[in-house]
């Protein structure tokens, strides 16, 4: 084959194959925070505990820069926060409340996290193949000073971490990732 037509080749492919290639290519390309690992990659099915880990590591990560103390896990609030990924993606909305008017703290509730003398917070996240990381959605929370605030408010103590596959809208086509951390500490009198 003559040099001409080989390239003629490789370009036509590339340009083909380049809308399919290239979200995997940029999702690969996301790294991951030092000393989180998996934070850079995209949730698997067949592995939600990673992302989960990821992103309360990158949540200490950001309390310790401002002297604050390491939020803790807690299983209520984790109950709650997958519930509400995966509702948002099984019911194509993108919202702190769910359609019918639930709020978080009424979700949070009714999973088991006490009622009385706590205060809870939430922050939720959605991103397709890179911009559905962990690093992404924190740096997102971040950059947003309401999800910032929950992130950076001492008086919460503990957190759950909710990861959904599905895409939050229907239009979406690439691998989806929801996120939800509902945050939890006692009231401030």
């Amino acid at each position: 084959m003559k040099p001409r037509i080989a390239i003629s080749l490789a370009i036509a492919a590339l340009a083909l194959l380049g809308p399919m290639l290239l979200p995997r290519v940029d999702a690969a390309l996301v790294r991951d925070a030092e000393g989180c690992p998996g934070s850079g990659d995209v949730p698997k099915s067949d592995d939600l505990t990673t992302p989960r880990v990821a992103i309360l590591c990158l949540l200490n990560r950001e309390r310790a820069r401002y002297g604050l103390p390491a939020l803790r896990q807690n299983a209520v609030l984790e109950l709650a926060s997958q519930r509400h990924s995966e509702d948002m993606g099984a019911r194509n909305f993108f919202e702190h409340d769910t359609p019918e008017g639930v709020d978080p703290s009424t979700r949070t509730h009714a999973a088991g996290y006490a009622a009385v003398g706590v205060y809870v917070g939430e922050n939720i996240y959605w991103g397709e193949e890179a911009m559905g990381t962990p690093v992404r959605a924190v740096e997102g929370w971040m950059d947003s000073p309401g999800h910032r605030e929950n992130i950076l408010r001492p008086q919460f103590a503990e957190v759950g971490v909710g990861v959904g596959l599905g895409a939050p809208r229907a239009e979406s086509d690439g691998r989806s990732a929801v996120y939800t951390t509902d945050f939890g500490g006692p009231s401030v009198p």
